[in-house]
């Protein structure tokens, strides 16, 4: 849980955008990673959840994932979006909130190994987007889902940095 507050502390101060859309991370089980934001905080001239606002919270999970996976693997690089895009299936109606789950609920061994030979990899990620209040097992369908490309750039060990 430190390291989920530690994340969520870098993300407000790092991106100042993440605080303003009011994002929160709120689960991390080193498989899938649930964060949440208000509607008041994200809507649009239409009382809904506002497309840029709704991405951004996306993109912030899927990035928010590879942080807590790389320091899972006792790992710092620099994470960065290479592409991303995302799917409105229906209006975001009220508070909201995203989860992004590891590929197969792992880290993919060839991205293991991407990061073991050459201190950089990549990997797709999916983020799907629901209304109401966080659930790690939610009934309804996703109403908006986003597909990303996230890469590792620079990986190395947080043991050797903090010798």
């Amino acid at each position: 849980m430190a390291q989920l507050s530690a994340v969520q502390r870098r993300i407000h101060a790092e991106i100042p955008l993440s605080r303003a859309l009011g994002i929160e991370l709120h689960t991390w089980d080193g498989n899938a990673l649930m964060v949440s934001a208000p509607l008041e905080l994200n809507s649009n001239h239409q009382g809904t959840g506002f497309g840029g606002s709704v991405y951004s919270v996306a993109v912030t999970a899927a990035w928010a994932l590879m942080e807590l996976a790389l320091a899972d693997l006792g790992l710092k690089g620099n994470v960065v979006v290479q592409t991303g895009s995302i799917d409105y299936l229906e209006p975001v109606d009220s508070d909201f909130y995203a989860i992004c789950r590891l590929p197969g609920n792992e880290i993919p061994e060839r991205f293991r190994k991407g990061l073991a030979r050459h201190g950089k990899a990549r990997l797709d990620l999916t983020t799907e987007v629901f209304c109401g209040t966080p659930n790690s097992s939610p009934q309804a369908d996703p109403v908006a889902v986003f597909q990303g490309r996230f890469v590792v750039q620079d990986a190395r060990s947080t043991i050797a940095s903090q010798l």
